[in-house]
């Protein structure tokens, strides 16, 4: 449970903090200067702004990195609680040819 949360908290972190960073930069060489004058301070006061007042898009920006890795977390993690009725042999099957004692037979590919 403890890595949960620290792994929570580091994406988090990576969404509130370093993200909008990286958004202000690639904005700042793209579309040039945010705002007269302003700077990166600014557009954190105006990020941490969006939140306080509930906007889809700062909100999304801030979860989409722990929701990104958490989904492909559960596509990848292999959770199941019980053996499924798939992991069960039923009782009239044959044991594989290598616990009979017989050789495996490997297959070949040619060229031919």
């Amino acid at each position: 449970m403890r890595f949960e949360i620290v792994f929570a908290s580091i994406w988090l972190g990576i969404g509130l903090f370093v993200l909008p960073a990286l958004i202000y930069v690639v904005g700042i060489l793209l579309l040039g200067p945010y705002g007269e004058g302003s700077g990166l301070g600014r557009f954190y006061a105006d990020f941490f702004g969006d939140l306080v007042e509930p906007s889809a898009r700062a909100w999304s920006l801030a979860l989409g990195p722990l929701v990104l890795i958490s989904l492909l977390r559960l596509l990848f993690l292999d959770i199941r609680a019980h053996p499924s009725d798939e992991d069960v042999e039923p009782e009239g099957r044959s044991p594989p040819a290598a616990a009979r004692g017989q050789p495996r037979v490997e297959p070949r590919v040619s060229l031919e």
